[in-house]
């Protein structure tokens, strides 16, 4: 394998695993979880309280720690795509010398 096909694979690896944790992300931040009480059924309307005193609103995880996740998987990705090239060379330098 000449070193333009192994820089072309690395590239193209490196953007389908980018892109597929970027659209992981997307659909994770693009909907919330909804709340698991246990229950089965879905709730039974309330009367509303009169005065509330309190609203807490919560969306989920920020952007941002997608992004790092991502991030994290990318640097990963790397490192593994760097030695398995690294082993991969090593080897053949090997069995080419025997």
């Amino acid at each position: 394998m000449t070193v333009i096909h192994r820089i072309t694979a690395t590239v193209l690896t490196t953007i389908a695993t980018v892109l597929g944790l970027l659209v992981a992300a997307v659909a994770a931040a693009a909907s919330p979880v909804p709340v698991n009480d246990g229950n089965a059924f879905p709730p039974v309307p309330q009367a509303p309280a009169t005065t509330p005193t309190t609203t807490i609103v919560n969306t989920g995880s920020p952007w941002w720690t997608f992004a790092l996740v991502a991030a994290a998987a990318v640097a990963v990705t790397l490192l593994v795509i760097l030695a398995a090239s690294r082993i991969r060379r090593h080897t053949t330098a090997t069995q080419l010398a025997h």
